[in-house]
């Protein structure tokens, strides 16, 4: 299965995303601009390699978008966020 070749800029954010990093940590850390870092975010997102995070105060936990109640990710920007690299992400990175 061949997969596209990630650009220099997603790599940035592969490299930054082993551990949970909120929009603002991954911005600091990467030093993309917002609209690069929002628009490879979204594609990383969209394709799985990449997921969004909430943090869950009744867990104690950031959980994935699919585990939290509608209404707490409604209306949410990018910045609301903390972000991970999924496995499918990490050994696309590494496979290189």
């Amino acid at each position: 299965m061949s997969h596209r070749q990630l650009s220099r800029t997603e790599e940035t954010i592969l490299d930054a995303l082993h551990f949970v990093l909120s929009y603002e940590e991954l911005q600091q850390e990467t030093r993309l601009n917002t609209d690069t870092l929002d628009e490879d975010l979204a594609r990383l997102i969209a394709e799985g390699i990449v997921e969004r995070l909430l943090w869950n105060e009744s867990k104690k936990e950031y959980l994935p978008l699919e585990l939290c109640e509608p209404d707490a990710v409604v209306g949410k920007s990018m910045q609301a966020f903390h972000f991970l690299a999924t496995k499918k992400g990490l050994f696309l990175h590494h496979s290189k």
